[in-house]
């Protein structure tokens, strides 16, 4: 039984841990960087 309690502390954290890495990946959602000229159709 205490086998499964420190696997379940262990999914808990690494779901925290994932969740985080996750949102921290889309702060910059907004950002656009311009286009350059050598990829504009004019």
């Amino acid at each position: 039984m205490k086998k499964r309690n420190v696997l379940t502390w262990v999914a808990a954290i690494a779901t925290v841990f994932a969740t985080m890495i996750a949102s921290s990946a889309c702060y910059f959602w907004f950002y656009q960087p311009e286009e350059p000229k050598s990829l504009s159709d004019k």
